[in-house]
């Protein structure tokens, strides 16, 4: 006949079970912690090497070439082909406003330009004989429109007289036919005087106005030949240093060439070269050795 099994047998056969599985997890995640350790880079304790740091700017080096150069330069051509006759200053002098650099030979350029001065005088009074001479025209042509007009006065005159003498009888027909005539004939060859006249006032003012422009452009060209003239004298435009002269006296240069440059060696400015991949790290302010 069966027993009933104490409670006591069926709590300690219960711990032994838990022990047991306790036991196998405890196994399994051992096995598992020890897979992960040995696929995990590690580093011995021994290989690391341990220091202080100090907070500051990181500077990186990037190489570039350059020159120092002028902040300020100006180029002085000559306005002319001419030669150079004189050379008052050397490289290296410090020249003021209109200091005189050099002097080209400017005696083909001075004979034009009093050719022109003298043709500009010529000008001028051509066009006031021009204005005398309308003047003159329009105020005879007016004097002689008032005589005829006079003259078609009295006509007019005459007509009225032969309508009257005709109404009494001591008139013909034909010669009131004959005065009419007359003076109708005589209005419109004033009519068309007027016209005339009007039309040649036109005329003249038209041409002393193409006169005067003329002469308003010559004298324009007049003025920018003595610019060129002023300019050809070669003169120090500001102060500066003279850090280049052409000193070959007897050479020509000719018109555009470079004869002179005036610097300003109180402040510099540096004409750097860097390569391409380093274009976006350079910017206005950066702190360059």
């Amino acid at each position: 006949m069966d027993r009933k099994i104490p409670n006591e047998v069926l709590r300690k056969e219960r711990n032994i079970k838990l022990i047991k599985f306790g036991a196998v997890i405890l196994v399994f995640v051992v096995v598992i912690a020890i897979i992960i350790s040995l696929l995990r880079e590690s580093i011995n304790l021994r290989n690391i090497q341990l220091s202080t740091v100090d907070t500051g700017t990181i500077e990186v080096s990037v190489s570039a070439s350059g020159k120092v150069a002028p902040a300020f330069e100006e180029i002085i051509n000559t306005p002319i082909e001419s030669r150079i006759v004189e050379v008052y200053k050397k490289a290296g002098d410090s020249v003021d406003v209109g200091t005189p650099l050099l002097r080209l030979d400017l005696q083909s350029i001075e004979t034009d330009y009093r050719k022109m001065l003298d043709e500009l005088q010529m000008r001028q009074y051509r066009i006031e004989q021009q204005r005398i001479k309308n003047n003159s025209t329009i105020s005879n042509t007016e004097m002689q429109l008032k005589v005829n007009d006079m003259q078609i006065d009295k006509m007019q005159v005459e007509v009225r007289n032969e309508k009257y003498l005709d109404s009494i009888g001591a008139g013909t027909t034909d010669k009131v036919r004959e005065v009419e005539l007359s003076y109708n004939v005589a209005k419109l060859e004033q009519e068309q005087s007027r016209k005339k006249f009007e039309n040649d006032k036109q005329v003249a003012d038209s041409e002393l106005r193409v006169q005067e422009l003329e002469l308003e452009i010559f004298r324009k060209t007049l003025a920018e030949t003595k610019r060129i003239l002023e300019d050809a004298q070669i003169r120090s435009p500001r102060k500066a240093i003279l850090t280049y002269i052409n000193s070959q006296v007897g050479a020509r240069v000719a018109q555009g060439t470079q004869v002179a440059i005036l610097s300003d060696l109180s402040h510099f400015r540096i004409d750097g070269e860097i390569a391409d991949s380093y274009g976006d790290r350079i910017s206005t302010g950066n702190k360059v050795v």
